[in-house]
């Protein structure tokens, strides 16, 4: 049965955010809610981002690292020397990273706490992003505050008419970014040609305004496939942009600056430029198709 704890959300994209979390997640595994950031943007903070006490009154530091791809060593030991100068002094320190859990960085901290609690020293350990989850979801109300997509829309005694907030972000989408045209331009153009600019308007609009909080699904699952769709369109738009250029009057756009029929043989670059457009646009039209099949299996619409 799914549960707040086995779903795949996104996970936070600024410092400011995940800092907010962590202090939930402090405030809920040690019980105390005078757990408090620690200054403010611009001043040292000696290597704590969050502190305060747990059950027995020993000082708790937690350092935040937004680093998806994990932690280095070095980075630890650094860290680990910059909270040395925190007061008073600490009893543990935690590294906090959006990071999935990695043995190797966890036997490596292991063997730092120990060497540095038999010098009396305080201890140091890992929060990877999977410890963090499951905290946050012990408390629903300090979950639905940073993740307000979760919590349960409020059932009216009667029925409810008409289609439901998913239902209506879907039609939104399908209308936003319709097969028709760009991604039909992208599952039928050679880039080694020109193409109407008009076409793929509806992509860069896409990657433009999808990326906030009103354009997010309830449905934990549906989310987790828009948010990865959502990024793989902004890499195609991207792409497209950064490689094309409009010709002419601006109606059409191309690899080729001066995209001309008479024009002589292309140099390296620029085919390779058009063939690795058209390798990914094939690779994500099949993920615009099997998003749109996800929603309907869900939604039925």
């Amino acid at each position: 049965m799914p549960t707040f704890a086995n779903s795949s959300l996104p996970k936070p994209h600024s410092w400011d955010e995940f800092e907010k979390i962590i202090l939930s997640v402090a405030k809920i595994r040690w019980e105390n809610p005078d757990f408090t950031r620690h200054g403010r943007p611009g001043q040292a903070q000696q290597g704590v981002d969050v502190y305060g006490r747990d059950k027995s009154d020993a000082m708790i530091g937690i350092q935040c690292k937004n680093t998806t791809r994990g932690i280095r060593e070095d980075t630890i030991l650094a860290e680990v020397s910059e909270a040395e100068q925190f007061k008073p002094a600490l009893a543990k320190l935690y590294i906090a990273t959006t990071a999935e859990a990695d043995a190797v960085t966890q036997s490596f901290a292991r063997q730092v706490s120990e060497a540095r609690r038999a010098d009396g020293k305080f201890e140091v350990s890992i929060l990877f992003w999977g410890d963090i989850w499951d905290e946050l979801t012990r408390d629903e109300s300090r979950l639905f505050q940073h993740f307000p997509q979760l919590k349960p829309a409020v059932v009216e005694v009667a029925a409810q008419a008409g289609p439901t907030h998913d239902q209506r972000l879907f039609e939104r989408f399908k209308t936003e970014l319709a097969y028709e045209p760009a991604i039909r331009l992208l599952n039928l153009q050679d880039f080694a040609g020109a193409f109407q600019s008009d076409f793929i308007r509806p992509l860069f609009r896409f990657a433009d305004s999808w990326g906030t909080p009103e354009h997010e699904f309830i449905d934990p699952e549906l989310q987790a496939a828009l948010a990865s769709f959502y990024a793989e369109a902004r890499e195609m738009a991207s792409c497209i942009a950064m490689r094309t250029v409009p010709i002419g009057d601006g109606h059409l756009r191309s690899v080729f600056p001066h995209y001309r029929r008479e024009a002589g043989p292309r140099d390296d670059h620029t085919l390779r430029e058009a063939r690795e457009m058209n390798e990914a646009a094939t690779a994500f039209v099949p993920k615009y198709e099997a998003f749109l099949r996800l929603c309907r299996s869900k939604l039925a619409t």
